[in-house]
């Protein structure tokens, strides 16, 4: 995100620093940072010349303020007063890096010289300086509920990544970032990042209250309102976006995700044909289509949408990838391997490509060739766990005796991608399975509760589970596993009816639902 500085000329420090520097005479020192104090000249001349620079300083006359300071850091050179408004007057005149040197001057003369510390922090902060931080910090010391001091801490965290930190600050400088929509919208994106998503809808609304027309603003309240699993208040904030006459294609894919997630098919595709209109030369849209058309069992209509894309984007594999991936719904393999080859040749890097190839040859029966494919995928992705588990997925079953080198290869693949992905339950289903097939319980039952600490309508683990459990003499659960399932069954059963009720088609250049 690109930050603006929302001020101008001096800056909230700066300002108020021009009243200190005219009415203290002597720096605020610590202990080790007063060496200067006795060469300082607080007498009646110095201050006088600090009201003389003061004044040229707030009537923004930034040229006569420089030379007045030059004349006076000749007279005073280790009087940190008059470095301090150096700094403020090449600050005035847009001379960043120069005013910070003055700053740092001041600072080396009196280390704990407030004006000279927030002059220097606002500047460091202006220009990205890596100093910003600690002399920010320096303030905080002295002044830890400072609203100015913790939003430029905040933006600081922001910029580090530091979501924790970032709000801890932005929460004490409410009073700062009101009204200033960048402020805000680091505020909200980082509320997002740390999970607290019905939190960042407050800041994001602000920004977007700061600038009501800024279609990035309207576009991150919606987002953060569906993360909230706020549905309907996202597509009422949407709305002008996508009734303006300027199609917005991230509001209009935004808005298909939302319908789809609320069973509202019709919707999703009548977006999704605005914002490929609208942006042809936009990948995620036809990535986005195809996805759609997959999950309603209508792989033809993506296949045809994804064709309309490769008139525009030609070498974008990730078109190619998917257009594979919709032919093997139609059981086209030739033609799928075709386009998974050539999303190869576009882009080597490609994740998972080598284990969609692998997938297709699988579908085809041809099982030594798939998992050479796989094989092939984990050691061009060797961090890549869902390499590793397609792997132990394709050599499941083909070996009828532990041990042999196949089971161990397979044991060790799943094992391997649980590593690097703890969460994948498909893993520890797998392993479940086998470990239940050599009679091997207690590892089979470890890895099913293990399946449903992550999913618990996971069906697998729960089949594998009263498999393993009748073996041993805990036999207690097994009933109100059984009852599970049938649940689990019967829902999967209902939610499969109500994914394929819909069927895209194309008609007369349209594409609708059809139920």
């Amino acid at each position: 995100m690109r930050h603006r500085s929302r001020g101008e000329g001096l800056g909230a420090y700066a300002r108020a620093a021009v009243m200190f520097c005219a009415f203290v005479p002597l720096p605020l020192c610590s202990s080790h940072g007063c060496a200067a104090q006795s060469q300082s000249t607080p007498d009646a001349a110095a201050r006088a010349e600090i009201a003389t620079i003061s004044g040229a300083l707030r009537s923004r006359d930034y040229a006569l303020a420089e030379r007045l300071c030059q004349t006076a850091v000749a007279q005073h050179p280790k009087d940190p007063r008059f470095w301090t408004l150096r700094g403020m007057a090449a600050a005035g005149l847009g001379n960043s890096p120069t005013a910070l040197r003055h700053y740092q001057k001041a600072l080396a003369l009196a280390p704990a010289y407030l004006p000279a510390l927030e002059g220097a922090a606002q500047t460091a902060f202006q220009i990205g300086d890596a100093s910003a931080k600690p002399t920010l910090l320096k303030i905080l010391e002295r002044r830890p509920e400072d609203p100015v001091t913790n939003a430029m801490l905040g933006t600081v965290a922001f910029r580090e990544r530091h979501c924790d930190e970032a709000v801890a600050h932005f929460e004490k400088a409410s009073q700062a970032i009101a009204g200033q929509r960048d402020a805000l919208t680091q505020y909200g994106m980082c509320l997002s990042m740390l999970g607290r998503n019905a939190d960042a809808v407050a800041p994001f609304s602000s920004a977007l209250a700061a600038e009501p027309s800024s279609s990035d603003a309207r576009y991150n309240v919606a987002l953060a309102q569906w993360n909230a699993h706020a549905s309907d208040e996202a597509l009422s904030t949407l709305e002008p976006l996508l009734e303006s006459d300027k199609a917005n294609v991230d509001a209009l894919t935004l808005a298909a995700e939302i319908h789809e997630s609320k069973n509202e098919t019709a919707a999703t595709v009548e977006l999704l044909r605005k914002a490929i209109l609208a942006r042809p030369r936009d990948v995620d849209a036809y990535l986005q289509f195809a996805m759609v058309s997959y999950d309603h069992a209508s792989p033809q209509v993506g296949v045809d949408i994804v064709n309309a894309g490769l008139t525009q984007l030609p070498k974008e594999p990730r078109l190619y990838l998917v257009r594979g991936v919709l032919l093997t719904q139609l059981g086209e393999f030739t033609r799928a391997a075709d386009d998974f080859e050539t999303a190869s040749h576009l882009d080597p890097k490609l994740h998972f490509l080598a284990a969609a190839q692998g997938i297709v040859q699988s579908q085809q029966h041809d099982e030594p060739r798939a998992i050479a494919s796989f094989r092939a995928a984990v050691k061009a992705h060797p961090d890549e766990a869902y390499a590793h588990y397609l792997l132990a997925e394709a050599l499941q079953g083909k070996s009828s005796t532990e041990g042999s080198p196949e089971f161990k290869e397979e044991i060790r693949e799943a094992e391997r991608a649980l590593q690097l992905e703890p969460r994948m339950a498909a893993a520890h289903d797998l392993l479940a399975a086998v470990y239940v097939e050599f009679g091997r319980n207690q590892e089979a039952i470890t890895h099913s509760r293990a399946a449903l600490a992550i999913d618990p309508d996971d069906e697998q683990a729960v089949y594998h589970l009263i498999l393993a459990l009748r073996k041993t003499d805990d036999k207690s659960e097994v009933p109100a596993l059984v009852k599970k399932l049938m649940e689990l069954q019967r829902s999967s059963k209902s939610k499969s009816n109500a994914a394929k009720s819909f069927r895209l088609y194309e008609d007369s250049g349209r594409t609708s639902a059809d139920k």
